[in-house]
């Protein structure tokens, strides 16, 4: 029971999300940021380059970030190609944004697990030839969570489905369907040989069941070796191959500078206050994706080709269902698409863009 003759306890401001200040009042957009940091993020959001005559490739494009990624490149202009593990899945989404015809004649879909590392770097030889030049590579694709291979047979299902109706009902539409199955996995998964084809899709559980526990909140000693090592060749592995291999497919581009941008997070940062104790793969793999950053960027410079890593800001929550808080994000995709894009558009014209950067809500920040 109150006590009426108590003082009433002051409520604590909410502290803004990017600039940590107290908040006397949020951004009508962002209700977790302050007026000044969410007007900055609502300009970029809402800001629209030309990249007209640009060729990009996003990795792990079929949902979330990679997926907005991938449209915002589009509705500027860029011809984008796109991997992931469910090609069909990811162009019946595409197909499905009111804006298709505008530039369906524009996307490359390529069926590719990353944990076929073989067949990634035979991918990117592909590319090389296939396309006159690249001028923007997006190694966006990562496992964070690895689900129970059960977990995923609706969405193999619904995979099937979609590639029969796109190409064996003699539909037009399906015959112009920019679809490339180059390395697909179709094998039963086997844990005992991590370069044998998989079936398992991407690390994004759209439309799936929440599972208890993952390895999102596992101990050292609790992560099971396939986990550890998927999440370096995805992570690490793909992303090393796919920006040294195009590299002559870079230097092929007739404009001035030529961009990779790595999708990193703050847990692969040793500046921090604290750290914590779980998901010791995923921090190893994000941090090892940094260094590359460091030091591809010294020397790529040197052709005008610029690397930076981008922490897209949290916009996704990956604590098993059991324990998650029904706190919404922040940020949504669109907002980390637009930071994932911000080192572009800054060096597009730029005589020296900037190079060898973590960025962390459009600031570069210590690593």
């Amino acid at each position: 029971m109150t006590n009426p003759h108590q003082p009433a306890q002051r409520e604590k401001k909410q502290k803004c999300y990017i600039c940590k200040q107290r908040m006397d009042s949020s951004h009508p957009r962002y209700p977790k940021l302050c007026v000044e940091c969410g007007n900055l993020n609502e300009q970029k959001r809402l800001a629209r380059h030309d990249l007209t005559s640009y060729v990009a490739l996003v990795t792990g494009g079929r949902v979330k970030i990679g997926y907005h990624t991938a449209l915002r490149l589009l509705r500027e202009g860029a011809r984008v190609i796109v991997t992931t593990r469910f090609p069909y899945d990811a162009i019946r989404r595409y197909f499905q944004e009111p804006d298709w015809e505008d530039w369906k004649d524009r996307i490359h879909v390529y069926g590719l697990d990353f944990r076929r590392i073989d067949l990634v770097e035979a991918f990117a030889f592909s590319l090389n030839k296939q396309f006159p030049y690249i001028d923007i590579i997006v190694n966006n694709a990562a496992q964070t969570v690895r689900l129970p291979d059960e977990a995923y047979q609706a969405l193999l299902q619904k995979e099937r489905e979609w590639k029969t109706k796109w190409l064996g009902s003699g539909e037009e539409r399906g015959r112009e369907l920019p679809v490339y199955a180059f390395a697909q996995g179709t094998e039963p998964y086997d844990e005992k040989n991590l370069l044998l084809p998989v079936a398992s899709p991407s690390r994004h559980p759209a439309n799936l069941p929440p599972f208890a526990n993952n390895a999102w909140i596992a101990k050292p000693d609790q992560i099971s070796l396939t986990e550890m090592l998927e999440v370096q060749l995805v992570n690490v592995t793909a992303p090393f191959l796919i920006s040294t291999r195009l590299k002559p497919a870079m230097l092929r581009s007739p404009h001035l500078n030529r961009f990779i941008i790595n999708v990193s997070s703050k847990e692969g940062i040793f500046r921090t206050k604290r750290k914590g104790r779980y998901h010791v793969h995923t921090n190893m793999a994000k941090a090892s994706l940094n260094m590359m950053t460091l030091t591809m960027a010294k020397d790529y410079k040197r052709d005008r080709i610029f690397v930076n890593s981008v922490d897209p800001g949290w916009v996704s929550n990956q604590l098993p269902a059991k324990i998650r808080e029904p706190i919404p994000p922040p940020l949504d995709c669109e907002d980390a698409a637009a930071r994932i894009c911000d080192p572009v558009y800054l060096g597009m014209d730029a005589k020296k863009p900037p190079n060898g950067q973590f960025f962390k809500d459009y600031r570069p920040v210590d690593w």
